[in-house]
């Protein structure tokens, strides 16, 4: 599971929130880069947990 540090000196990795009825929120990853690969999840306080696992690839 990978920790997101929003103040680590990599940068560029952010939080989008649409609130509403149905809030969405979306993880912001610019430059993604191999070593940001790996399994993500999503854990508010009000819902349930939600995983996702991402593959960067080289291209």
């Amino acid at each position: 599971m990978l920790i997101i540090s929003y103040s680590s000196l990599r940068g560029g990795v952010s939080v989008a929130t649409e609130r509403g009825e149905t809030s969405r929120s979306v993880l912001l990853i610019q430059k993604a880069r191999p070593s940001d690969s790996g399994n993500y999840q999503c854990n508010p306080s009000n819902a349930r947990t939600a995983n996702v696992t991402v593959h960067v690839l080289n291209g």
